[in-house]
């Protein structure tokens, strides 16, 4: 399968000033079975191109690819033409309320990432704000 941004032309970032990490929002009953292709499509229903991220990071650990690495990402007000994003699934409790959700897998997998795009984006400054 592919998503969205697989078929249409994104455009580039001229400039990656951060290195952005934001929770999809996800209940904990739905995070554990979310997909690459949940998101994609979440994002299309509320306007966007497809998935906003560049990473997806699921709650098992994993990442999947969203959005080119260079491309405009669609994942924060204000810092979408100035950072690449790495997704983490969860994010929120069963009531909606904000909360730190991140498992040690993914944890480990978001630090692994930020090294692997800190050596891509070298004056990058993260900008991670877990509930």
């Amino acid at each position: 399968m592919k998503l969205r941004t697989d078929y249409f032309e994104t455009k580039e970032r001229e400039e990656t000033r951060y290195i952005a990490v934001r929770d999809t929002l996800t209940k904990p009953s739905v995070a554990e079975g979310m997909t690459v292709f949940d998101i994609d499509a979440d994002h299309c229903r509320r306007g966007r191109l497809g998935i906003g991220y560049h990473a997806l990071v699921l709650c098992d650990g994993t990442w999947v690819m969203g959005r080119g690495w260079d491309t405009i990402g669609a994942h924060s007000r204000n810092l979408d033409t100035i950072s690449v994003a790495i997704g983490v699934v969860g994010g929120v409790d069963e009531e909606g309320k904000r909360m730190n959700t991140r498992t040690p897998e993914q944890m480990e997998t978001i630090v692994n990432l930020i090294e692997r795009m800190q050596i891509m984006y070298p004056d990058a400054e993260v900008h991670d704000n877990p509930n």
